[in-house]
C-alpha cells in the first residue's frame, strides 16, 4: 500500500469497518484499541442490516468478510409481538410482510460482527493502546505526515489522517471540538443482557413469545404516574438462532437478547447512587421486573450475569452543531453522534459513516474540502436517525 496513512482510534464495529473499507481500496491504515483483547467487554445489542446499508456493506467489504458476516448471522423472522408485563398476555401480534423480492434483514451479533470485521487485518490492529492526545504537524517538523498521536503506554505514531471512533465519550472529539460537550444525558437508562436458550428457558418462556421481535411493556400504576410522574418500563427481546456451526466453531449457543429501557427518575436515586446501581446491572434488572409475570421474568432469572450491563443513555442533539474542520483529524460513529439504542439506528449510522469516509478518502483524497464534505453528510444522515431514535424513545417510554 502507498499514499496516505489513516490512524483509527477504536476497534469497535465502526473502526474495523472503516479499516476493511480502506484495505479494499488499497489505502494504508492502522487501528489502535484501548482494550487488551477483541472480546474484553460485552458487545451490546444485536444489529439489523437491511436495505441500502446492506448494499453499502457489500461494496465496503471484501467478499470473504461479507461471506463470514452472512454465515454468522442469526436467522431472522420478521414480525412483532407485544406483551403485558404483569400477566404476559399478548396485546398485539403481527407477522411482517416484505415487498416481493426483498429478503429479511440480517440479524448480526455485535461481537460476531467484530470477529468478521477483523478478518485479514489483525496484524494492523494494536490492542492495549489507550489514546491520550494528538498534535498537528507543520511543514517545519520535517515529517511527511500531518498528525502525531500519543498513547498512554508511551508509544507514538504518525499518519495523514486521525479518525476518532472511540465512542460516546470520545477523547479525540474532546480535543477536536474543545469546550462544553454537545452530548446530552437523556435521563433514560438501559440494561442489556443475554439469556441462553436452554431447555429450562424454553420450558418457562413460551415459544409464542419468542417467535420474532417481542416488546414487553410495564405500565406505571395510575397513582404512581400521577403523583411521582413514573412512566413505563419497556423490554425489547429477540431470540437469536445460529446456523453454520460446522463452518464457524466460535458461534455461541442460541440465546435471547434483551434490553430494558426506563426513565432514571423511576429509581429515586441521585446520580452517584444511580451509577452504582447500574454497575450491578443483573441485580437491577431483577429488581425492575419483580412484579412481572414469571414466564417473562425467567429471562432475567436465567440471564448470563457476566454479559449484563447497564448504562445511562446519552445522545447528540437533533441538530448537531458544526465544528471547525481539520484536514488531519475527524470523527465517526458515536464519537460524533451518539444516539439512544431505542430505534436501533446507532449501528446503521456508524457503518454508513465508515462507508462514506472510506469512499471519500479513495475518491477525493484527504483534504480540508473532502473531510468537510464528509462531516456535513455524516451530520445530516445522523440527524435523520436521531429523530427516529427520539421518536422511538417517546413511544416506548411515553
Amino acid at each position: 500500500m502507498s499514499g496516505p496513512h489513516v490512524i483509527i482510534i477504536g476497534a469497535g464495529i465502526g473502526g474495523l469497518a472503516l479499516a476493511q473499507g480502506l484495505r479494499k481500496r488499497g489505502i494504508s491504515f492502522s487501528v489502535y484499541e484501548r482494550d487488551a483483547l477483541l472480546d474484553s467487554r460485552f458487545q451490546g445489542n444485536r444489529i439489523k442490516i437491511a436495505g441500502e446499508l446492506r448494499h453499502k456493506l457489500v461494496e465496503l467489504l471484501n467478499p470473504e468478510v461479507w461471506a463470514i458476516l452472512e454465515e454468522t448471522s442469526a436467522t431472522t423472522v420478521v414480525g412483532e409481538t407485544n406483551l403485558r408485563a404483569s400477566d404476559a398476555s399478548i396485546t398485539a401480534c403481527r407477522r411482517g410482510r416484505l415487498p416481493p423480492g426483498v429478503g429479511p434483514p440480517l440479524t448480526v451479533d455485535r461481537g460476531l460482527l467484530r470477529y468478521a470485521l477483523i478478518t485479514g487485518i489483525a496484524e494492523h490492529v494494536h490492542f492495549g493502546h489507550q489514546y491520550e492526545r494528538y498534535e498537528l504537524l507543520e511543514e517545519e517538523d520535517n515529517s511527511k505526515n500531518d498528525v502525531r498521536i500519543f498513547f498512554g503506554n508511551g508509544s507514538v505514531t504518525e499518519g495523514t489522517l486521525l479518525v476518532g471512533v472511540d465512542g460516546a465519550r470520545s477523547r479525540v472529539r474532546e480535543q477536536l471540538i474543545p469546550g462544553p460537550s454537545y452530548v446530552e444525558d437523556t435521563a433514560t437508562c438501559c440494561i442489556w443482557g443475554k439469556s441462553p436458550l436452554s431447555t429450562e428457558l424454553q420450558d418457562r418462556f413460551p415459544a409464542r413469545h419468542r417467535r420474532w421481535l417481542t416488546i414487553v411493556r410495564d405500565e406505571a400504576p395510575l397513582t404512581f404516574s400521577i403523583i411521582a410522574g413514573d412512566g413505563p418500563v419497556t423490554m425489547v427481546l429477540e431470540a437469536c438462532h445460529f446456523r453454520n456451526r460446522d463452518i464457524h466453531q466460535h458461534l455461541p449457543e442460541d440465546y435471547v437478547h434483551w434490553g430494558i429501557l426506563f426513565h432514571k427518575g423511576l429509581l429515586r436515586l441521585n446520580d452517584e447512587e444511580l451509577d452504582a446501581a447500574l454497575q450491578d446491572a443483573p441485580k437491577l434488572a431483577l429488581d425492575l421486573t419483580a412484579e412481572w409475570d414469571p414466564s417473562i421474568r425467567s429471562l432475567l432469572e436465567l440471564q448470563n450475569k457476566t454479559l449484563t450491563v447497564g448504562a445511562r443513555i446519552l445522545s447528540a442533539p437533533l441538530k448537531i452543531p458544526a465544528w471547525g474542520t481539520s484536514s488531519a483529524v475527524t470523527v465517526l460513529g458515536d464519537a460524533a453522534h451518539v444516539m439512544s439504542p431505542a430505534g436501533g439506528a446507532g449501528a446503521i449510522a456508524v457503518l454508513n459513516d465508515a462507508y462514506d469516509l472510506a469512499s471519500t478518502v479513495k475518491e477525493k483524497g484527504i483534504s480540508l474540502g473532502s473531510i468537510s464534505e464528509y462531516e456535513e453528510r455524516m451530520r445530516a444522515f445522523a440527524e435523520v436517525l436521531l429523530l427516529r431514535t427520539n421518536t422511538a424513545v417517546m413511544q416506548m417510554l411515553g
